[in-house]
């Protein structure tokens, strides 16, 4: 550390800490295939819990559905066209065809149609129909709502009257009977499929059949009807206007003879063309004047400079420019002589010379504009006038032709009229003995021979796929949602910390019995079942300890968890017994003085004297040192809890005696207290060589292992490495290691057998 002194102090503290783990940068890991089937697979409870709820409530809803018949009958509809058509309308392409037909469509479901189908089959009385008997559930909400809404609802005696009674009924009935019909244009024709359903077969066929030909009966009625009043009406504006003809043909008759009126189209054509003529020379002539009268206007603001005929005049550019040479000449001049130089009055005398040149001819070009305004002007006012005296000509002329076109045109429109009213009234005589329809059935509704609805195998496959996607929704969304340590990459990759491995949880109990009847705690398991998964977990972990530092092995550990009841205990006991089994001496310290557990581990279930007892000066270093059943491995337990157990710890004394023990023994392993929530941690950090923070996996939040992290880094504490601590072996990716692992290496006379069957070695981390 010598050479941080030697730094400037702004570069000192861009270093890390001295504890920091350096981990070389990872490049952002693609997601695969692998990794979804990796979430499937460890969820697929989840997916196939999911996938059941959805397959079996679909199966129960679809096989206790009363099977729902359809009926369908097919119709043609054509559209209605006069019987003589113009050559333009054959290949015209007529837009409105797509509003008579969706009008048919609503002609179908309208409820006089309806109407008349229920009068006709008599559905009031068909069991479809009838009112279904109400259950007790029903019965008992009725007699609860009925009260309620009587409070908010006014009732009269005309709506309880009978009549009313039965339009309600009737309305009911007419309601029920449009929510099972269907109407289904087929696209690109016209034909429609009329639809029906019932749960009765046979009344499935015949209501749609029976709507068909309603339909059809309904169309020809209006049809009929319709030509009746049409033939009526036209008969009697047929006489009206054939008396309005003859009136209006002696009207114009009698008109033309008085006046001597035979034909006036060639002297009117004349006179128009004339007062054409005179009208497009004046509004010409209004154009002139109005641009020569705005550039008149112009010159009266004297500003002079800015109009086109002085910008464009070569001879006034050019004595400006002159102008402007001898104007700098004589300022130049200016600045050596004074005004009454012979020079500078001869300057002068060319400047005032060419400023009147300049004038004089912009003089003449205003006196042009104001001449030619003028001029302007003149014609204009000639051009009025001619157009006025000929236009009275026209007028005067015109006046007794408006009257007599007036009455030529009401006497050919009442003939063409008249005309077009016999025509019709004829055509309509015609329809009114035709009585073919437009429509026609196409394909009747036949009896239906399996049910419409529900089809059980298609909502049985619906069901199936919609449960599986939504099953793996699901299951990608808690996996979103899972924000806590389950793999080494967690560790790594986001938190930045050195993996030391996994320990596998492999069942809920927290002690198992030996053959010989005895019971023992699963913090002896690597001692007690040296070949299981559990010891050679912490093999792991002894030999990562032993390669965490280059030039020897750390002698004092600190192990912890950020959080309280994530088996720091386990991992420190098995952990040292692990150390304990290379030859090495090693020294369990139990600084948890507030919740002490190492002494119950090694049968003894009084915690006398211990730690708390050395440092508060009541007891010698050798009588609190512990000798336990495991060769080469000595323990100290933590001793009376005492009422201040960070200030002890923080001592000099407990400082001292970590050195001291360090001579004696190989390895030291200290169980601490969790880091977030006491500072006992944080204090022990700072008298060992290195801390291993256990967390538990699959519950231990990330930001909780990165919270303990800052806090370490915050005193510069050696971060070792994390224990990823009881991992479900079944749910993580690494379940197929662990299982390959002891296939091979486990037990010799149960090789082919998976040891998580044998009950024996179901212990709990």
């Amino acid at each position: 550390m010598d050479y941080m002194k030697q730094l400037p102090l702004e570069e000192r503290h861009q270093l890390p800490p001295p504890g920091y783990s350096y981990l070389p940068p990872q490049e952002e890991k693609e997601v695969n295939l692998r990794d979804y089937w990796k979430v499937i697979r460890k969820r697929q409870w989840i997916i196939v819990a999911f996938f059941l709820i959805v397959v079996i409530t679909t199966a129960i809803a679809t096989f206790t559905m009363k099977p729902i018949y359809r009926g369908t009958i097919t119709v043609q509809i054509n559209k209605e066209n006069p019987q003589i058509v113009d050559f333009k309308e054959i290949f015209a392409v007529n837009m409105m065809d797509m509003d008579y037909y969706q009008t048919q469509y609503k002609v179908l479901e309208s409820r006089s149609l309806v109407k008349r189908v229920i009068y006709s089959l008599k559905l009031a009385e068909h069991p479809q129909f009838l009112p279904e008997p109400e259950t007790p559930f029903q019965k008992w909400k009725t007699n609860i709502l009925n009260p309620i809404y009587g409070l908010f609802t006014s009732s009269d005696e005309a709506s309880n009257s009978p009549a009313n009674i039965e339009s309600e009924k009737e309305t009911a009935l007419i309601n029920q009977f449009l929510a099972k019909l269907k109407i289904e244009p087929i696209r690109n024709s016209r034909l429609v499929k009329i639809h029906f359903d019932s749960k009765y077969p046979e009344l499935s066929a015949k209501v749609s059949n029976t709507l068909a030909a309603s339909y059809i009966q309904q169309n020809l009625e209006t049809r009929f009807v319709a030509t009746q009043q049409a033939k009526e009406w036209l008969t009697s504006q047929l006489d009206d206007l054939k008396a309005k003809v003859e009136r209006a043909d002696e009207a114009l008759q009698v008109f033309g003879s008085r006046h001597d009126i035979i034909s006036l189209e060639e002297k009117e054509n004349v006179t128009m063309l004339r007062l054409t003529e005179l009208n497009e020379g004046l509004t010409k002539a209004e154009s002139e004047r109005m641009a020569k009268e705005a550039l008149y206007k112009q010159t009266k603001e004297l500003n002079f400079d800015a109009l086109p005929s002085i910008l464009e005049n070569r001879l006034i550019m050019d004595l400006k420019q002159a102008y402007i040479q001898l104007d700098a000449q004589y300022m130049k001049l200016s600045e050596t002589y004074k005004p009454d130089y012979p020079e500078m009055v001869r300057l002068k005398q060319q400047i005032q010379t060419i400023e009147k040149r300049i004038n004089a001819e912009v003089n003449k070009i205003i006196t042009s504009i104001r001449n030619d305004y003028e001029s302007s002007l003149r014609k204009e006012s000639l051009l009025r006038q001619a157009f006025t005296h000929q236009k009275a000509k026209v007028m005067e002329m015109k006046g007794k032709a408006i009257q007599y076109n007036i009455l030529k045109r009401e006497a050919d429109t009442n003939t063409e009229l008249y005309k077009g009213l016999l025509q019709r009234m004829k055509e309509a005589g015609v329809s009114a003995g035709i009585m073919a329809s437009n429509i026609q059935i196409v394909d009747k509704a036949e009896l239906p021979t399996r049910p419409y609805k529900p089809n059980k195998r298609l909502n049985l496959l619906l069901a199936a796929v919609v449960g599986l996607f939504l099953g793996i929704g699901l299951a990608f969304f808690f996996e979103y949602l899972d924000n806590t340590v389950k793999t080494p990459e967690d560790v790594e990759q986001l938190i930045r910390l050195p993996s030391f491995g996994m320990v596998p949880e492999i069942s809920s109990e927290k002690r198992r019995r030996l053959e010989s009847g005895t019971f023992y705690p699963v913090e002896l398991v690597t001692f007690v079942r040296p070949k299981s998964m559990l010891s050679e977990a912490y093999r792991n972990i002894r030999t990562s300890i032993l390669l965490s530092f280059s030039e020897k092995a750390p002698k004092r550990i600190a192990i912890s968890s950020p959080n309280p009841a994530e088996g720091k205990t386990t991992t420190v006991i098995n952990t040292a017994i692990a150390l304990s089994q290379t030859g090495a001496q090693v020294l369990i310290i139990d600084s948890d003085m507030r919740k002490p557990r190492i002494h119950k581990i090694f049968n003894n279930e009084e915690n006398g004297v211990g730690l708390s007892n050395f440092l508060s000066g009541n007891a010698d270093l050798e009588s609190i040192i512990k000798k336990t059943e495991i060769q080469n491995l000595y323990y100290i337990p933590s001793g009376p809890i005492p009422p201040n157990p960070s200030e002890l710890i923080g001592s000099n004394l407990f400082k001292t005696m970590t050195e001291s023990l360090g001579e004696r023994f190989d390895h030291i392993v200290i169980d601490s207290p969790p880091v977030l929530g006491f500072a006992d941690a944080i204090i022990l950090s700072t008298a060992v060589d290195g801390i291993i923070l256990v967390v538990l996996g699959g519950k231990t939040p990330r930001e909780t292992l990165q919270r303990a992290k800052e806090v370490l880094y915050q005193v510069n504490a050696k971060i070792l490495g994390v224990v990823i601590n009881r991992i479900d072996i079944q749910r993580s990716d690494y379940g197929y290691y662990y299982y390959r692992y002891h296939y091979y290496y486990g037990k010799e006379k149960k090789k082919k057998e998976l040891p998580y069957t044998s009950e024996e070695e179901s212990i709990s981390t």
